[in-house]
């Protein structure tokens, strides 16, 4: 599944306990965890930051794991304007891979997550749970590429698993380069890359060809 680059931090928490308020709270971790590391973040300064009693933390996730791991899924969860992507396996592909173009030098969500993965390191449940969700982006992607080939958008002679391996290594990287150099060119590069990479797919592309079997 793709990043979901749309959780904006609201000025005032929302007041029902309800999916959009366990966003806003994800954002609030985001931005600590950023700041801070995990092992630095409680839940008390979670509430204090969100401005919401710490029994409203504990009742939605009631441990700083389960806090931890809900909001990784929802920094996963499907963008905002996904419904205009629908019919298009291909549009939906790009518009997910092009989430790994940060679009500002210090973007919360890739911190948190940079962040996340250097912790699961050194913790076997938070890596566990990594490998979970890296699992479940990659059977998202190959959906998305298969479907693609089903309806004549990707070359027929792309081998789905293997491009689909490729794609997350070089979107990953991208992450990690615009971390090391946080400039617009650099952000400007991955988003061009990433485009030529989902370009490369496209029935009658002519960059570069699909590997084989």
């Amino acid at each position: 599944m793709p990043v979901n680059d749309g959780l904006k931090r609201l000025p005032q928490p929302p007041e029902a306990r309800s999916k959009v308020q366990q966003k806003y709270i994800a954002g609030v971790v985001y931005d600590l965890i950023a700041e801070s590391g995990i092992e630095n973040v409680t839940m008390r300064q979670v509430a204090e930051a969100a401005q919401v009693s710490l029994g409203t933390i504990t009742y939605h996730f009631s441990t700083k794991q389960n806090l931890i791991t809900a909001a990784l899924e929802l920094g996963y969860d499907l963008p905002d304007d996904w419904d205009q992507y629908k019919g298009s396996p291909v549009a939906q592909l790009r518009r997910i891979a092009l989430s790994y173009a940060q679009q500002t030098p210090s973007n919360r969500w890739w911190r948190f997550w940079v962040n996340y993965v250097a912790m699961s390191t050194r913790d076997d449940e938070i890596q566990k749970t990594q490998a979970e969700r890296f699992d479940k982006q990659r059977r998202f992607w190959i959906k998305l590429v298969t479907e693609g080939k089903a309806v004549g958008e990707v070359r027929p002679d792309t081998p789905v698993e293997e491009t689909v391996d490729r794609m997350l290594v070089e979107v990953h990287g991208h992450i990690i380069l615009q971390m090391l150099k946080p400039n617009a060119k650099m952000r400007a590069s991955a988003r061009d890359a990433i485009n030529r990479m989902v370009d490369g797919i496209l029935v009658g592309s002519k960059i570069g060809s699909a590997p084989s079997d």
